[in-house]
């Protein structure tokens, strides 16, 4: 598979990078990365990055949001993914590393206890490196902001999970702020709280500096990207905001939902490279 060997290791055989993982001085290290960034982020126009909730063993007896793939169709789709020429990426990817010809990153949001116990499996079985956003608050322990709704209770990721998960070698933590809050509600002051505090919490809990913030529910506006900016991020992901072309803003990346059965030719579309464009253009 056209894929990388870790988060800490090179890009894979079959990857037109093979440069190892981070040795230069920090005085150095910390000139380099934005040169890297540029060049990489003007090499194409739309970088597919892919939005998942839920990685379930079987169907939800009940789901108001559907928010979840089953294991067998992520498989299913690491597989396309592996027949199209795909080379799997992580953010910090962006800023030390040649991309690959064609990358694509997968993301899952609000870091639930089935990303630990069916999508590890997945993305060590296929040496496939993935992104999950995490709350800072490790108080919470279920979906506290969607249970009011009506959606069943979830337990999310438990702190020795995380550790293993981040030790593994196949996933990178995001920030997804302090506890879910929806930021365009809130003060200036909170919004801080939200972005910075998470930052920090993560940062402190992963021993790892964190790169990407996604704005809860995929929304945000130009104070709230210039809180996070200044928090210290070098990406925020939205949902289907933000302009089409990724390098634009940095700060607002559009991102492609996926739900339960998801064609092939849906699945396609999705990982294109013009999604984001045919959606605007449809006007959806």
């Amino acid at each position: 598979m056209n894929i990388r060997k870790g988060l800490n290791g090179e890009f894979a055989a079959g990857s037109e990078d093979s440069t190892p993982g981070r040795t230069a001085h920090p005085k150095v290290e910390s000139l380099y990365p934005p040169a890297v960034l540029q060049k990489n982020i003007h090499g194409f126009h739309e970088l597919p990055i892919l939005m998942y909730h839920r990685v379930v063993a079987r169907v939800p007896a009940f789901s108001k949001f559907r928010q979840h793939v089953t294991m067998e169709n992520l498989e299913q789709q690491l597989q396309w993914l592996d027949q199209w020429g795909f080379t799997p990426v992580v953010f910090q990817d962006l800023l030390e590393k040649k991309l690959p010809r064609k990358p694509i990153i997968l993301t899952f949001d609000d870091g639930y206890e089935d990303n630990y116990l069916c999508l590890l499996p997945l993305l060590q079985k296929y040496r496939v490196p993935a992104v999950i956003y995490i709350l800072g608050d490790r108080t919470l322990f279920q979906n506290e902001w969607d249970i009011p709704q009506g959606e069943p209770v979830i337990p999310l990721l438990t702190p020795s999970q995380i550790k293993e998960m981040a030790e593994s070698g196949w996933v990178e933590f995001g920030a997804h702020s302090m506890t879910h809050a929806k930021l365009t509600t809130l003060p200036s002051d909170e919004i801080t709280r939200q972005a910075g505090d998470c930052k920090t919490a993560l940062e402190k809990f992963l021993g790892k500096r964190v790169v990407s913030f996604a704005y809860p529910y995929g929304e945000t506006n130009e104070e709230i990207k210039k809180i996070t900016q200044k928090a210290g991020y070098t990406f925020g992901v939205s949902v289907k905001s933000g302009p089409t072309r990724f390098q634009d803003d940095l700060m607002e990346i559009g991102r492609v939902p996926m739900f339960p059965q998801t064609s092939r030719w849906q699945y396609f579309k999705k990982t294109s490279g013009f999604y984001l464009r045919y959606r605007r253009w449809i006007g959806k």
